[in-house]
């Protein structure tokens, strides 16, 4: 039989690799096929402390497991979790106002993983959906935009803040999302005004437009997400009037333009495997519990004014810091040699090349002739 660790770790892949303690419980019990002595719920927390370095029972040897939420609130997660699930937009034969019964359902159809997060998302990729469910007391929901809390900092789930929260986990996902323009799915809940009468509401693709850490209702900061659908609100309406309750009342609102650019996260994903995750510039691989972290760059900017196309030739894998300065036009690549220029302890160092990407040096004379306006 497995140990309680290994059972653990499975019961926390098969739950999408974070739960409450009490669907821990569920799953551990179905994979031991029900053989518990009487203190085995007793034996999982105890694993999971020891196991985790977010708790003072730490052991110090391996780091498997962390508080989701922060200590107390008994929801806990796989550290180094990797959810071959994860996916950005729509989902196949899913429908817009379409209604799931509970949290599990959700995850089932792929629509939002986590059966207890509110979040679904890597620190090092975006976050893919969000469940509005009423758990805090700052978020604003106009049905197509929306001021969404992160996650953290209360005292249990749907509780009081009680302390602050970090731009980390989901909250990092969420940046993500706004850093490259991801779309977000979202769901609602019963539990809020603009949910549906029973269970759960897909209501579409989100693009997150900004985020910011304020001072919430609570006296705690909070990290706050501000939202907006891809769709107009009339459209949205009728989609969803079915299941709208009969108190909803659209605000008033002013008009309103935003425009977004849609990229290819495939080819993001790609070019990053391509270099495994190494800067092209620096050869710098970042490792994080939450996996590698690397930035498909595009040469020549997408949209207005470079209009760069989303093409895999017209990307370079970079770390965080050389792609910050690489788009502020701190350093250029030589379009013939493919030599670093400009940049300080690089000067004259080519660029690392795979015989597997073909760069279009069309793209690179663009960003050098920029880099000379701004420099």
């Amino acid at each position: 039989m497995a140990t309680w660790k290994e059972d653990i770790i499975k019961a926390l892949e098969n739950l999408g690799g974070s739960a409450h303690r009490s669907k821990i419980h569920e799953e551990v019990s179905k994979l031991r096929e029900g053989n518990l002595n009487n203190t085995w719920t007793q034996t999982i927390q105890r694993e999971l402390e020891t196991y985790s370095s977010d708790s003072d029972a730490y052991s110090g040897k391996q780091d498997l497991f962390y508080m989701v939420e922060g200590k107390g609130k008994g929801i806990w997660g796989l550290r180094n979790f990797k959810d071959e699930n994860l996916f950005f937009g729509e989902i196949n034969n899913t429908k817009v106002g379409q209604i799931f019964e509970n949290r599990d359902a959700l995850s089932k159809a792929r629509i939002h993983g986590p059966t207890m997060s509110g979040i679904w998302g890597r620190e090092s990729e975006g976050a893919c959906s969000i469940v509005l469910s009423g758990g805090y007391e700052d978020d604003i929901d106009d049905l197509n935009y929306i001021l969404y809390t992160g996650q953290g900092g209360q005292d249990k789930p749907g509780g009081k803040q009680v302390s602050n929260q970090e731009f980390v986990r989901g909250n990092k996902a969420l940046v993500l999302s706004r850093k490259y323009n991801l779309p977000v799915r979202v769901t609602r809940g019963h539990q809020i005004p603009n949910g549906p009468i029973k269970g759960y509401r897909y209501d579409g693709l989100y693009y997150v437009n900004k985020f910011e850490r304020i001072k919430g209702k609570g006296g705690f900061y909070i990290c706050r997400f501000y939202l907006s659908s891809e769709k107009e609100i009339e459209k949205l309406e009728t989609e969803l009037k079915p299941t709208l309750k009969f108190d909803y009342k659209r605000t008033e609102r002013s008009a309103s333009t935003v425009n977004r650019l849609k990229r290819n996260v495939k080819l993001s994903e790609e070019i990053k495997k391509i270099y495994e995750y190494k800067c092209q510039v620096c050869g710098t691989f970042l490792k994080t519990p939450s996996g590698a972290i690397a930035i498909g760059a595009h040469i020549k900017g997408l949209g207005k004014p470079h209009n760069g196309p989303d093409v895999i030739e017209n990307m370079i894998c970079l770390c965080p810091n050389h792609h910050e300065q690489f788009d502020d036009y701190g350093y250029h690549i030589d379009p013939e040699s493919f030599e670093i220029k400009g940049l300080e302890n690089f000067e004259g160092k080519k660029i690392t090349i795979n015989k597997k990407h073909n760069i279009d040096k069309e793209f690179f004379e663009y960003h050098s002739l920029q880099y000379k306006k701004n420099n």
